[in-house]
């Protein structure tokens, strides 16, 4: 320890220099009080031995103009005078302790030895507030990075759509509530809202399985039930348990007016139509992750909005929590209802006041994530007429003026149909070698073919049905029961793409084993009919298709398409 012993008398500067250092002491001296301070400033001694009286500057100055630089670096006065009023003045002035003359060197040694044991739990209490101040710097960094990783996946900064609006409060610096949204080929809507368990870092972690399957599977055009099972796949092979994640997946076909609903532990979807209250989808499934594929189940429900606008509501239990037990103590449909909301950015708009009023600048204690969906009735005058024909720059060309580029064909019977979401599985192989498969048309146009031949010609369904009230709910499960109840049966499809003088067209023939369906009084049924009742059907392949020619009793189809010049 470096000990500055300041004193005008030259031979008790000595004495008391010569005893520290036979204790084993560095010492440092200085005679008077401007002498002191600069040799503080230049030597920066670990303790300070001042005297009281000195000329010029005296004690009581030197410690305050050390004090006004250092607050940490002990002072002990050393006075021939014991009376109160001056230890009390010292002690004001910034020291810490008084030593009496004639000084007792055995009390100077014991008060020495416990100020450097003081010393040394400062300095190692530097040292661990300098490696907690580079850990914590550590923990920065990373967060950062783990910030950056995880944005990347969430890709919150891509969601645009112009239907979706969405709020995200996280309760700490993650977030572990998740929203995407994404467009189908056929230009559905596919909307999720995932909250996995907790909340921080590991929570959001938890989220990142669910993102890559939702966007690529939606890109390739898969319906929710595929993209559900793959997702509980994911989590349940990525994530150990407890660890399971909440979500609502939806799909919005804005052409029907059909919403197709998941929800495996979230709070109920809401469905508001003006003047018509709310739908609820409950949940009915458990959370992904925690059954194993061969227990999970990815049965949906459907729901026709007919010719009302309305606004779906998604939310995390957050979301709800926070209103109940906050200062409005509404449940959020209640509230949502109470809220003027003409569109969904309005409705958001109002839903984050609310929050922000509950919360009042604080962090909530859960994480909360709201989505808001338009979902809007289709123009009419938008609607696709039966009989009109798709314009072509290869009309009149028979096919022996076309070469071949590729073909190829694939016949699927009752287990690969049961399985498969077919359309997405063909456009993935064809994809492989022509990217002109990723072309939205071609995904509607093997869509409704494909459909027609399994609803109407394996499952023998009525487009009809869909017009009755829930239709569209009993509808779709008619279609699931008989599908998973199919035996026997097949369904045939062949894609050729062919260069021909002037363009390429690809060439779609599907053959299914049923009894075919009428389709010339289909086609005359859709002649200026509302055609979201029914499906897009036959109206559309007419409005997309250079030809379509239905052979015999409609088991056969076969359609032309000009593709885009690539």
């Amino acid at each position: 320890m470096k000990i500055l012993v300041v004193d005008d008398d030259e031979l008790m500067r000595d004495w008391v220099g010569a005893v520290l250092a036979d204790m084993g002491y560095e010492v440092i001296t200085a005679a008077d009080g401007r002498a002191a301070v600069s040799c503080f400033e230049q030597q920066s001694p670990n303790l300070i031995l001042l005297d009281q009286v000195m000329p010029g500057m005296n004690g009581f100055e030197v410690a305050r103009a050390i004090r006004a630089k250092n607050s940490w670096v002990p002072i002990i006065f050393v006075s021939a005078y014991s009376g109160n009023e001056e230890v009390l003045e010292g002690l004001q002035a910034g020291g810490d302790d008084y030593l009496f003359k004639p000084v007792d060197y055995q009390i100077l040694g014991a008060k020495l030895r416990v100020y450097q044991d003081r010393l040394r739990m400062s300095q190692t209490l530097r040292e661990q507030n300098g490696l907690l101040l580079d850990y914590r710097e550590q923990i920065r960094e990373e967060q950062d990075l783990a910030r950056d990783f995880i944005n990347q996946f969430i890709a919150l900064d891509k969601i645009s759509d112009p239907q979706v609006r969405f709020l995200l409060k996280p309760a700490d610096n993650f977030s572990g509530d998740l929203v995407a949204v994404a467009r189908t080929p056929d230009n559905r809507l596919h909307v999720l809202l995932a909250d996995s368990a907790g909340h921080g870092l590991t929570s959001a972690l938890a989220v990142i399985p669910i993102t890559q399957p939702f966007y690529q599977m939606t890109a390739k055009g898969f319906d929710v039930p595929s993209i559900v099972k793959e997702i509980n796949r994911s989590v349940r092979a990525y994530l150990p348990l407890p660890r399971y994640v909440a979500a609502t997946v939806i799909s919005i076909d804005q052409s029907q007016q059909i919403i197709q609903v998941w929800n495996g532990g979230c709070p109920d979807a809401l469905f508001f139509r003006t003047g018509m209250g709310v739908q609820r989808f409950k949940s009915q499934h458990l959370p992904l992750g925690v059954l194993s594929v061969a227990e999970f189940d990815a049965a949906v429900e459907y729901y026709g909005y007919a010719q009302q606008s309305g606004c779906l509501v998604l939310c995390s239990d957050g979301a709800t929590e926070l209103l109940v037990n906050g200062e409005i103590g509404q449940e959020l449909a209640d509230v949502i209802a109470a809220l003027p909301h003409a569109s969904a950015q309005q409705l958001m708009d109002n839903l984050d006041g609310i929050y922000r009023q509950v919360l009042d600048g604080g962090s909530p204690p859960d994480d909360i994530a709201l989505m808001a969906v338009d979902c809007r009735p289709v123009d009419d005058a938008a609607l696709p007429v039966a009989g009109q024909r798709s314009s072509s720059r290869l009309a009149g060309i028979e096919p022996g003026q076309c070469d071949i580029v590729w073909q190829f064909s694939s016949t699927m019977s009752a287990p690969q149909l049961r399985q498969l979401d077919v359309i997405p599985f063909l456009l993935n192989v064809a994809g492989q070698v022509d990217e002109a498969m990723t072309d939205g048309r071609v995904f509607l146009v093997l869509s409704e073919l494909f459909n027609n031949a399994l609803d109407h010609g394996l499952l023998k369904l009525d487009s009809a049905l869909k017009n009755q009230i829930d239709g569209m709910d009993h509808y779709f499960r008619m279609r699931a029961e008989r599908l998973n109840a199919l035996e026997q049966g097949q369904i045939s499809v062949c894609l050729a793409k062919q260069f021909c003088p002037g363009g390429t067209r690809l060439q779609v023939s599907v053959k299914d084993s049923g009894d075919g369906f009428d389709h010339a009084a289909m086609r005359r049924s859709e002649i200026g009919v509302n055609l979201q009742k029914s499906g897009r059907g036959i109206a559309l392949l007419d409005s997309l298709c250079s030809e379509l020619r239905y052979s015999g009793n409609g088991s056969e189809v076969y359609a032309s398409l000009d593709l885009l010049p690539e």
